[in-house]
């Protein structure tokens, strides 16, 4: 098996043909799948390619998913694997004849497989022709099976391929009927004009849908035109629901209304042509976001992987792709463990109970299942807002297995558990204080499950397998974690932390004090799903948060509501310990808007003479040790040299009152 290494990202990612590829991230590793090249296998062969990685650098192949079912099966198209239950599901399309053919389920016990086909053929019943499938889980713990359909009725739309949705009773079965997501409606998803085999109708095309939940609202990313020729883009819809209520005729998702007059989020250029077929995946550091995707070189014809940042400015996505130059390589957490060595490492110190790692299965095991409070703690320090995963499994007995927080009073740990008699339980020891949150009935204790902690000021956000769980509100700081197990033995698998925040504002609750802002908070309130500066009187209101840091990035989705007098600005500041700080501000003109730059005395100043702040715009900022990297709406627009010195960031206002959502700050260890 071939092995590529990078010391960059670079596109595509692999130099083989790698078609509608998905990457799966499972426990610090990652797993990439793609549509099977050969159209009609040969009997007894495998199918569907499969490569790995723990960094998304350096990638191998580990040899193909499942077995090929043999006649009359052919066309094996762009699985895509869900993990549930320590069990891993690949749902694929396969066809019988050209256009007939279904979405099918296999199963494995890793991402790697091999994985067995079920024998459930998901849309038999509903459809007769259904490819590109993808599962949504939502907060509720619903499945959703997102797929494409052929829509045939031209008084609704183009004639063509389009996506739609059901729901899944099981990971087996879809309950009907299918309703509509997003069907061809403008003219540059020409599949084919005049295409022979429907009849010399003009196809439309819509396919790969992929799924994402912001902000409270639903993004369908697809690809629209020809897969194999330069019209082949990617583009997004939006809705309130995941599922509409009128079957296929449901309106429920409305598609992006594009950015200067083009309706497309991502195209090709002469390097990179067709870019489609789109998954996302997070990078190691759990926060930032990335599209794996397809693209053909010049002259070549096969389609190659890429991969991406994504972002979310406000309520609508941005990605810089497709690039073809070098790029930074996603970010790597401050702390990762994978346990893959005999011997721990030296920043874990066992306090008491069994500990040992077992790199076999990159883990490490609490042995003795009668241990009170067995304990194996690590010595980095949380910074004042964090981003923490630990992957447990249950072994034997009768209590809990977790994590403690820390703070000065290290007697009085908060206990994060789940427990033998399927809780997740969060327990501040100090006051006695507890929550709970009952597991869902069909989990497994004994296989892995993922805990995602996040804290952002007071506020300590406890996810479970994706979904929300509880949250609580911290009435002292912790410096500390540890793994643990009470009563019980366990194992534990990749445990990463990253320094990291994203404030989105939803919870009116949770005032700037809470979430660790600071400064002269008397006007800045939580209200309305942002973070409102609510006085436009002459003069400067900043307020700061987190620890300061010399490598990071932070950004916010602002805009202004009033202005006193003509030369009102909002913008973010970045602050060192004894140094004046450096603001970056837009400020609003009579035509258009300026960008400049206040505590750096060489910086000039930028005219942007079609910006209208009184709109959200997205204000992102690459802090390097020496260098400050300025991107706003997306690309970069300016840079400029700056001191070393670790900063914090903060948010501004001069003469105006604004709006701030979508702020976030994540440190980039070097």
């Amino acid at each position: 098996m071939s092995v590529q290494q990078q010391a960059a990202l670079c596109n595509p990612f692999w130099s083989k043909g790698f078609a509608d590829p998905f990457v799966l991230k499972v426990r610090g590793r990652y797993y990439a799948y793609a549509t099977e090249s050969e159209a009609h296998p040969a009997e007894h062969s495998r199918v569907f390619p499969i490569l790995t990685s723990s960094d998304m650098l350096s990638w191998r192949e580990v040899g193909k998913a499942m077995a090929h079912l043999g006649s009359p099966h052919f066309f094996y198209w762009a699985p895509e694997v869900t993990e549930h239950n320590g069990q891993f599901y690949m749902y694929y399309a396969v066809h019988t004849e050209e256009f007939s053919g279904g979405i099918r389920v296999a199963v494995a016990d890793r991402p790697e497989g091999p994985f067995i086909d079920s024998g459930h053929d998901l849309t038999k019943d509903l459809v007769p022709w259904a490819i590109d499938p993808h599962v949504f889980k939502d907060e509720d713990g619903q499945w959703y099976l997102y797929m494409t359909i052929e829509y045939v009725d031209a008084a609704s739309g183009l004639v063509g391929s389009g996506n739609a949705v059901a729901r899944l009773r099981d990971p087996f079965t879809l309950q009907g009927p299918l309703t509509r997501v997003t069907r061809p409606t403008q003219p540059w998803q020409l599949f084919e004009q005049q295409r022979a085999s429907k009849g010399g109708l003009d196809w439309y095309t819509v396919e790969g849908p992929a799924v994402l939940r912001q902000r409270g609202r639903y993004y369908q990313m697809y690809s629209g035109g020809c897969y194999y020729r330069d019209n082949y883009a990617i583009s997004y819809a939006v809705s309130d629901i995941p599922m509409g209520p009128d079957g296929l005729h449901d309106t429920s998702w409305q598609d992006w209304s594009g950015r200067q007059g083009d309706p497309r989020l991502v195209h090709g250029d002469e390097s990179l042509i067709g870019p489609g077929h789109n998954s996302v995946v997070l990078a190691p550091n759990n926060v930032d976001s990335y599209i794996a995707y397809h693209a053909t070189r010049q002259g070549m014809k096969v389609r190659q992987p890429c991969l991406d940042r994504l972002f979310f400015h406000g309520d609508e996505l941005w990605t810089p792709a497709p690039i073809h130059t070098p790029q930074p390589a996603p970010a790597m957490p401050r702390l990762r463990d994978l346990f893959t060595t005999p011997d721990l490492q030296p920043a874990w110190q066992p306090l008491s109970g069994q500990w040992a790692p077992v790199p076999d299965e990159e883990c490490v095991v609490q042995s003795d299942e009668n241990a009170p409070r067995a304990e194996l703690s690590q010595q980095e320090r949380l910074s004042s807002d964090w981003l923490l995963e630990i992957n447990l499994k249950y072994l034997g007995g009768s209590g809990g297995y977790g994590v403690l927080l820390r703070g000065d009073d290290s007697d009085s740990p908060l206990q994060i558990l789940l427990t033998a008699n399927r809780q997740l339980v969060c327990i501040d020891t100090a006051s006695g204080a507890s929550q709970f949150w009952p597991l869902p009935e069909d989990i497994l204790l004994e296989r892995w499950h993922q805990l995602l902690l996040s804290l952002s000021g007071s506020v300590l956000s406890i996810r479970f397998d994706g979904r929300s769980a509880i949250e609580t509100i911290l009435s002292r700081s912790v410096h500390s974690f540890a793994l643990t197990t009470d009563a019980c033995s366990a194992a534990v698998s990749a445990v990463s932390l990253t320094d990291h925040f994203r404030d989105e504002f939803l919870n009116p609750d949770h005032a700037p004090s809470l979430l660790g802002w600071s400064g002269h908070l008397a006007d800045w309130q939580v209200r309305d799903d942002a973070l409102r500066q609510t006085s436009a009187a002459t003069g400067t209101h900043v307020i700061y948060k987190g620890s300061r840091y010399t490598q990071f990035e932070c950004a916010a989705t602002i805009k202004v509501e009033q202005v006193a007098g003509e030369d009102g600005a909002i913008g973010l500041a970045l602050q060192a310990e004894e140094d004046e700080p450096i603001i970056i501000w837009l400020q609003q003109q009579a035509a258009g808007a300026t960008l400049r730059v206040e505590g750096i005395p060489s910086a000039s100043q930028l005219q942007l003479p079609k910006l209208n702040l009184r709109e959200w715009h997205t204000l992102r900022l690459d802090v390097q040790p020496d260098q400050l990297h300025v991107f706003l709406d997306g690309p970069e627009v300016t840079v400029f040299p700056i001191s070393i010195g670790a900063r914090r960031i903060g948010l501004a206002t001069k003469d105006a009152s604004a709006s701030f959502i979508g702020v976030w700050q994540t440190n980039h260890p070097s």
